[in-house]
């Protein structure tokens, strides 16, 4: 089964305009890859991958990859995300049977002296008063 608590990600609370941070990630999963077989019954287990996992910050993909049967079990991932402005950042895994499972967090992203950057809504700027 896919379950949220199974799935870990690690960032940094506050980070500085222009920093580079590292998500960390990690899936408990067994990553059966169709090939082993019950010792006992001699029947082939079932492939159970993730597949395919995206990482959007603010809403938008900043990070894919797509995994094989190849990948271990539980498996670790980590990718670099330069800091710009404060949002959420999204991990979400999905296996063979299109289960998807996803965590959120928050990163808060500060300028030089200390104020928080906040996304800028462009279409706040186009609305008739």
């Amino acid at each position: 089964t896919m379950k949220n608590s199974l799935r870990k990600i690690k960032i940094p609370l506050e980070a500085v305009q222009g920093e580079i941070i590292t998500v960390k990630t990690m899936a408990e999963h067994e990553m059966e890859t169709g090939v082993r077989r019950n010792p006992k019954t001699g029947i082939i287990y079932p492939r159970l991958i993730i597949q395919k996992v995206n990482a959007k910050f603010n809403g938008k993909i900043v990070f894919s990859a797509d995994w094989f049967s190849g990948v271990s079990a539980n498996p670790f991932m980590s990718f670099n995300l330069k800091a710009k402005e404060s949002g959420l950042i999204e991990i979400e895994w999905i296996d063979d049977y299109a289960r998807k499972t996803k965590i959120i967090r928050v990163l808060k992203v500060l300028d030089k002296y200390g104020q928080e950057i906040l996304p800028l809504n462009s279409s706040l700027l186009n609305s008739k008063k």
